[in-house]
């Protein structure tokens, strides 16, 4: 197997196991774990929870807290209703039902203005209506703030050795910065068609070389180099929308760039400071062949704020957030007024986290709203104890007596302080997980949904679905329960699910991410090409509550990444990433999507929503 950055390591190995599948299994039949499943969906819709240690008396009110925030834009009329469902497909096409359309918005490469281009391998996206700052929900006129997570430096840099072996030019590494990062994108639908508004001046990139600012206790620590502004953000997976109608794009496989730490002689090194491991560059995308420009690898793995509507304004990292390989940034409000973040650390054995603000939000008043993820504190899941535990230098002696110097140490090393060992349990502090990828909130229930997408490490091959309520329904509280609400696998019709999605009648919009050298073969091959699926969430005279739906499939080696609807409902935007992954020769690649000739990552509007 050729050597490559540990992102598309992590996609080839963390589902590629050779095992035939059982005999027998329906793989329509939604399967029901623990008492749980499409119908505890249903009944986490309509106030009542299903299976749960706690919290059996759920009220819709949600103990009056507000639930704007999203991980992405919600939308839907009865979506699930809405279509027949579509059969596993392994076409090298986005397949949908009957009557629905889809048109590419942007593909990697394409000219955004002046000397902007899009970048490479979109993932998250999100939605805001052009007058969403005046209160407005313009459903065909409006921004797109789209993910770069990385480079295919085969199309992208011209960089053809798939070993790794060989050093990159100044100019290779200069334009692989420049297809990371993120896309502001200026769209509006003329008749039935979406298209990019050329010349627009909202129309922006965001990447590597983007001067940013650093907030909370790490801004200008010793361990940021003193840093309060830094360059550049990268391996942009997951992200969020804030009830202020701000973005948070957050910084994954960071590792893969400038390394993940600073070793002991100011060397760029691998592992954390409790597991250090040598950085052999061969396996990262090579930009230290450009020492003159390398960044500190403490520089990244934050989670960044981007205020889509002012092409002026200068990004943030938010240190309180934490330094891990986020995933997604998923936002709610307590009932207090609080902000609270939901985050996960995507990687076998990693833990998941939340973010409290110290003040509150106020409906009238962006400005002061842009400081609300500056102060707070962070919180690392204890499921052992269904307890939050506070990451907090000053008042939680474990730091201090492990040797952290201070509260911006323990944030630039979270990976390391979650692993910490509660000396009265003798286990972490943080419970190891199944690779956290997506996280949502339900929007009535204010139940918190966390899609694992597996642990071949413990034998959990198909991924699951889990589902997380917080004492009092308050998602300030310090305390949770938590269950299993679903499982994939050839029985349930999916497979390592990653991106969710509510829409606005309270279903699940389920994405999967097997990986490109996996797919139809083995364990995954009745599953044939990843896909987009629904579990239905308690509709009169709609699917059925036992069914999990297909609704789209993506082409040869692709996945779908990013979800987001309209306000009406009546458009979904869908990214298409990295088509023919598994490509080793550009002459031969293994998808032509879209052109027929070389395959490129690309947003997608689809439409034929009633």
């Amino acid at each position: 197997m050729a050597t490559r950055p540990s992102v598309q390591r992590i996609k080839k190995e963390k589902r590629g196991l050779e095992i035939q599948p059982k005999e027998g299994l329906s793989r329509r039949r939604f399967l029901t774990f623990l008492g749980t499943g499409s119908a505890a969906l249903a009944a986490g819709s309509s106030g009542v929870l299903v299976g749960c240690a706690e919290g059996e008396e759920q009220t819709q009110q949600g103990g009056s807290q507000d639930r704007s925030g999203s991980s992405g834009s919600p939308g839907g009329q009865k979506a699930a209703a809405s279509f027949g469902p579509i059969q596993p497909s392994g076409e090298d096409d986005v397949v949908l039902p009957e009557g629905f359309k889809y048109e590419i918005v942007r593909s990697s490469g394409d000219p955004m203005g002046g000397d902007m281009v899009y970048g490479d391998h979109n993932d998250f996206v999100a939605y805001f209506p052009v007058d969403a700052l005046d209160g407005g929900d313009n459903s065909e006129d409006g921004i797109l703030w789209v993910n770069h997570e990385y480079v295919n430096p085969m199309f992208w840099s011209d960089y053809t050795d798939t070993e790794g072996a060989t050093k990159k030019t100044k100019e290779q590494v200069d334009r692989e910065k420049a297809g990371v990062g993120g896309s502001v994108v200026r769209v509006k639908k003329s008749g039935d068609a979406w298209k990019f508004v050329e010349g627009d001046g909202m129309n922006r990139r965001i990447d590597a070389t983007t001067p940013m600012g650093v907030t909370g206790p790490a801004a200008g620590s010793d361990r940021m180099k003193g840093a309060t502004e830094v360059i550049g953000t990268l391996a942009n997976c997951g992200g969020g929308v804030t009830p202020w109608n701000t973005v948070l794009t957050c910084e994954e496989n960071f590792q893969d760039y400038y390394g993940q730490r600073t070793d002991d002689q100011g060397e760029a090194g691998q592992g954390t400071d409790d597991s250090p491991e040598p950085l052999e560059i061969a396996e990262t995308y090579r930009w230290l062949d450009d020492p003159d420009n390398a960044q500190p690898p403490e520089h990244y793995g934050w989670i960044v704020e981007i205020d889509p509507f002012d092409p002026d304004s200068k990004p943030r990292k938010h240190t309180w957030l934490g330094r891990v390989r986020h995933e997604n940034a998923a936002i709610t409000v307590s009932g207090s007024g609080k902000v609270v973040v939901y985050t996960g650390h995507d990687e076998e054995d990693q833990c998941i986290y939340k973010f409290v603000s110290s003040g509150t939000y106020d409906e009238g008043d962006r400005e002061a709203n842009m400081d609300l993820l500056s102060d707070g504190m962070l919180y690392v899941a204890d499921f052992g104890q269904g307890k939050w535990v506070a990451m907090d230098y000053e008042n939680n002696p474990i730091f201090k007596d492990n040797g952290y110097k201070d509260q911006g140490d323990v944030l630039v090393r979270t990976i390391d302080a979650a692993k910490l060992e509660d000396p009265e349990t003798e286990l972490p502090i943080g419970t190891p997980m199944d690779r956290c990828e997506d996280i949502e909130v339900h929007p009535g229930t204010g139940q918190v949904y966390a899609a694992l997408t597996n642990n071949a490490l413990h034998g959990n091959f198909f991924g699951q679905i889990i589902r997380m309520t917080e004492k009092d329904d308050d998602p300030e509280a310090e305390e949770f329960s938590y269950e299993i609400f679903a499982t994939g696998g050839p029985q349930t019709g999916f497979a390592s699910p990653d991106n969710l999605l509510f829409d606005d009648d309270d279903n699940l919009w389920v994405i999967t991410d097997i990986s490109s050298s996996s797919l139809g073969s083995g364990i995954y091959s009745t599953f044939k090409n990843n896909g987009a699926f629904v579990l239905p969430g308690g509709l009169e005279g709609g699917a059925s509550g036992g069914d999990i739906v297909q609704f789209a499939s993506a082409p040869v080696e692709a996945e779908l990444t990013g979800p987001a609807f309209t306000p009406d409902g009546k458009t979904l935007f869908l990214a298409v990433q990295h088509p023919g992954e598994e490509t080793e020769n550009p002459k031969e690649p293994t998808s032509t999507w879209p052109n027929g000739d070389e395959p490129k990552s690309s947003v997608v509007a689809i439409t034929g929503f009633a």
